[in-house]
Parts: C-alpha cells; sequence; structure tokens
C-alpha cells in the first residue's frame, strides 16, 4: 500500500511521465495532459492507502484513461472544446471535433480491454507484444531479454494478434 508521502512522491516521480504521454496521446493537448495527469495523481493521493504498490501503474493508466474519457464526454455536452487556446465559434467543426475525441477515447478503451484479456489469456504473448509493438523494442532485444530464440518471440507476436483477432474482430470492426 502507499502509505508515506516520501512513497507516494517516489511513485509519482517514477510514473509522471509515464502518465502524462499516455494522456496526450489521447487528447493531442499538453495542457489538458498536464491537468489530467495533476487530476490522476490527486486521485491517488486520496486512495492512497487502498492501493497496492505492486499494481500502481496500471491503476494510473486506468484512472487517467477514465478521466480523458470523461473529459470528452463533457466537452462533447457543453461544446466547449478549445483549439490553439481560443473558442471556436462553428459549432459544426466543434461537432467534428468532439465525436473525434470521443470516437479515439472509445477505441483506446476498446485496445484496453483488448489487451486485459490478452494478458489474462497469456502473460507471455501480452509481455512480447508490449514490448515490441507499443514500446517499441527490437525483437532482438526482447528474445535476449528473455531467453528465447527470435522466433519464439515472433511465435508469440504471431499467436496474440491472431487471438485477438478472433475474439475482437466485430468490436474492432464497429470502429
Amino acid at each position: 500500500m502507499v502509505n508515506t508521502e516520501d512513497k507516494f512522491q517516489e511513485i509519482y516521480e517514477e510514473y509522471k511521465n509515464l502518465v502524462l504521454k499516455s494522456v496526450y496521446d489521447m487528447t493531442g493537448d499538453f495542457h489538458l495532459a498536464q491537468d489530467i495527469c495533476q487530476e490522476t495523481f490527486l486521485r491517488l493521493h486520496g486512495y492512497q492507502d487502498n492501493i497496492i504498490v505492486s499494481k500502481v501503474k496500471g491503476w494510473l493508466l486506468v484512472v487517467s484513461s477514465h478521466l480523458v474519457y470523461d473529459y470528452m464526454k463533457k466537452a462533447s455536452s457543453r461544446r466547449e472544446i478549445l483549439t490553439d487556446g481560443s473558442r471556436d465559434s462553428d459549432t459544426g467543426v466543434i461537432d467534428d471535433q468532439a465525436s473525434i475525441y470521443l470516437e479515439q477515447a472509445e477505441q483506446k478503451q476498446l485496445c484496453g480491454s483488448m489487451l486485459r484479456a490478452l494478458r489474462e489469456k497469456n502473460e507471455d504473448w501480452y509481455e512480447v507484444l508490449m514490448l515490441v509493438e507499443y514500446l517499441g523494442v527490437p525483437r532482438k532485444v526482447v528474445a535476449r531479454k528473455r531467453g528465447v530464440s527470435l522466433s519464439t518471440i515472433d511465435n508469440y507476436l504471431r499467436k496474440s494478434k491472431k487471438w485477438m483477432k478472433a475474439n475482437f474482430q466485430k468490436e474492432y470492426e464497429e470502429f
């Protein structure tokens, strides 16, 4: 559990850039990403007695993605999407932007569901897919670090993608 200010500060320093990047990737707005990152860590501080340290990274990413999704839903209903620091007077453009943001948030949510399901199915497939496809670690490096052959890494990637396609093709095609 996160139960001291020092531990909270340590977690903040370790994960602040990851949360900020994740939120920025979802929103494309650095200032909004900073606000949501701050809100995420405020929530961690409020729940720190109930959070298990080994799971804090996942908790932060889930909470931040939910905050982004909530923001986009509220912005869409209020028609308050800001661009370049000024309010856009054309509500048609605002509606289009809100729709795009909401669609991106829903895609991120689907992606998160797919990855959680893959992790439950096979932890090795999940780790290799995340390292190679998401973090961009070269396959040879992953193979060397895991102590397996390059063909094993390629096999994990192929099987993980095949499994995700078989299990989530219908949901994915809806986007």
